[in-house]
């Protein structure tokens, strides 16, 4: 179990959702990020989960009060709880805006495929969608007119989310929207030129 300091966020006394909660439950919540590791995950065992942040009231909040308490926590969105090749893990969706970590030690763990999209899987999916309502907006040809101001603005977007999360990726993240518009205007230029070799040995 992880070792290293972690603090409670000082919004969580005001959060609505905190306050709806049982009061073991708003417990759990508090003291979990005890357990987690530097990314937010852990394996979803109540009973292992229980022995570490009721080691010395088991007796009162026995390990079905912590698969309870794990299912509002779920239930309420605060945490998540997911399953990779049946296995079963749980994190914290919100655990990169609450806890700044210096150095921190990646996860062995398995990520959520819901929450935790790797950049590359986030950006290709956002560019899609953004491609798509362009193309039915004004036309595949006027997109590829226009191809520059979306390559920009879509990357000064993702600069900007970015650096909400981790200042110094903002810019490099950016960067990997402009290649990933250069790579895809190179291969259609290819196809392009491909295209129009037999037309010109016909000549």
């Amino acid at each position: 179990m992880p070792q290293k300091l972690r603090s409670i966020h000082p919004d969580d006394a005001q959060d609505e959702r905190l306050a709806a909660l049982p009061l073991e439950s708003a417990y759990t919540y508090a003291y979990l990020p005890t357990v987690l590791d530097d990314e937010g995950r852990a394996k979803d065992q109540p009973a292992v989960l229980n022995g570490y942040l009721w080691p010395l009231r088991a007796d009162d909040h026995p390990t079905e009060a912590m698969d309870a308490d794990l299912a509002t926590l779920n239930n309420a969105g605060l945490i998540c709880r997911y399953e990779v090749t049946g296995r079963p893990y749980l994190h914290d969706p919100r655990w990169k805006t609450r806890h700044k970590l210096t150095r921190p030690t990646p996860s062995t763990l398995p990520p959520c495929a819901v929450h935790e999209k790797s950049f590359d899987e986030a950006v290709t999916e956002t560019f899609g969608k953004f491609a798509e309502q362009v193309n039915s907006a004004v036309g595949v040809a006027a997109s590829h007119i226009d191809q520059k101001r979306i390559q920009d603005s879509l990357a000064r977007l993702v600069e900007d989310v970015t650096y909400l999360v981790d200042p110094e990726k903002a810019v490099a993240n950016g960067q990997k929207v402009r290649n990933m518009f250069s790579r895809s205007k190179s291969g259609e230029d290819q196809l392009t030129e491909s295209a129009a070799e037999p037309g010109e040995s016909d000549e």
